[in-house]
């Protein structure tokens, strides 16, 4: 087949702005910032391969505004408005994109940890303490705050360049603590959906009204979080499966002018093989695409919609379905297969974007025989867990060598 004349290679309109092709790179933090949350080489190099990778989006990793109680972990990425020498930083790194890869969309990622900040170099905050991960109880003063730290970084990020943020609602990182039914406190962001929903919706329009039209605004969402009263969930209480508030947040989301939304699933302190479906349970990777079809089905024709969770399908082959031929059960089959179908838009790359960055260029460049694919053995997430800078154990021979350091020293 040629490959220019299928699914993942058309173009797509987002918003205003024109996707040169279906591949997105998700946001995956590298944990290869500086200690003061500034780019090291580590992290430059790790996006000009994104960039020249052919991906037509590339989602920065979750970029925290509030370093004092927003880090899971030191080596976070950073951004503060205030700072000369911040600002400055992130001047230079988006006009050297600009002048290199300019038909490539950068977004960035908002973050904020709340109760899964790392308490050993960060403040925790709770909106109602959940086992385990107990934190400062804070009020809607707070909340606020982080509002508008997140509308100012909108802003200068449009400012210099960016082509859109992704707000972050999913993982159990903040938006989802607010969002999920167990935050069931009587506050003004809790109780009811209505509540619960205020600081997704305030955030939007706040973020849509200081940004151009063309600036693109949406949100990585978790459909179902895997925890009782977790976003997807039928109560406070309640394991049920329900995706009806998700859904209708993202409809809420869209009429206050999102132009996207990426779908996940899971929980990162919960359970690791929903949200990043590994040889263990194949057939999470089939929740992703069912989850985005959902969405697909509930927004309008024009919001663009991305699947997550598809690396494991690598070439098809050897990952836990035997059942099913191999070439109709590959990453790039299922991503032409379901564009073509119009079940979603877009396929966003995690792992596999750090076992190789180049895949997009290598699919279009008919090249698959070259692709470096991603084992799903997540000694990626091991590196950046063990506070070492995140990357491909197997195809990077620089992240091998700190795998192996670490394992060594245990």
């Amino acid at each position: 087949m040629d490959n220019k004349k299928t699914p993942l290679e058309r173009p797509l309109q987002i918003g205003q702005r024109t996707a040169k092709n279906r591949f997105v790179i998700q946001p995956f933090e590298g944990s290869d910032a500086t200690p003061e949350g500034r780019f090291s080489e580590l992290t430059l190099t790790r996006y000009e391969n994104l960039f020249k990778g052919g991906a037509a989006v590339v989602v920065m990793e979750g970029v925290t505004m509030q370093r004092e109680d927003s880090l899971t972990r030191a080596s976070q990425l950073s951004l503060d408005v205030n700072d000369p020498e911040s600002r400055a930083e992130w001047e230079h790194f988006l006009q050297h994109k600009q002048d290199k890869y300019p038909d490539t969309l950068l977004l960035v990622q908002l973050h904020h940890s709340g109760e899964i900040a790392d308490p050993n170099i960060a403040r925790r905050i709770s909106v109602k303490p959940l086992l385990g991960h107990e934190g400062v109880l804070v009020d809607a003063d707070y909340i606020e705050g982080v509002i508008a730290s997140f509308v100012e970084a909108a802003r200068f990020l449009a400012q210099i360049g960016v082509d859109g943020v992704d707000l972050k609602f999913c993982h159990g990182y903040l938006g989802s603590q607010i969002l999920r039914p167990y935050n069931d406190r009587d506050w003004k962001y809790g109780g009811s959906f209505e509540n619960r929903a205020r600081f997704a919706y305030e955030l939007c329009e706040k973020v849509r009204a200081v940004v151009p039209d063309s600036f693109l605004v949406g949100a990585k969402v978790g459909i179902w979080e895997e925890m009782p009263g977790g976003m997807g969930t039928a109560g406070p209480d309640s394991p049920l499966i329900d995706p009806s508030e998700p859904l209708q947040l993202c409809k809420g989301l869209e009429s206050r002018g999102a132009n996207f939304f990426i779908e996940t699933l899971g929980n990162c302190y919960i359970t690791w093989n929903l949200m990043c479906p590994d040889n263990t349970a194949p057939e999470h990777v089939y929740q992703h695409m069912t989850a985005a079809r959902l969405l697909k089905q509930n927004l309008r024709p024009e919001t663009a919609v991305i699947c997550s969770g598809l690396s494991l399908l690598r070439d098809g082959r050897n990952i836990g379905f035997n059942s099913v031929e191999p070439e109709k059960n590959s990453l790039l089959y299922w991503g032409n297969t379901c564009i073509e179908n119009g079940d979603f838009d877009m396929i966003a790359l995690g792992r596999q974007s750090l076992a190789d960055p180049a895949l997009p260029q290598k699919y279009i460049d008919r090249q698959q025989d070259a692709i470096h694919w991603c084992r799903c053995c997540n000694l990626c997430v091991a590196l950046s867990m063990g506070g070492r800078p995140a990357g491909c154990a197997v195809h990077n021979p620089i992240y091998r060598k700190s795998f192996k350091e670490m394992k060594e020293n245990g």
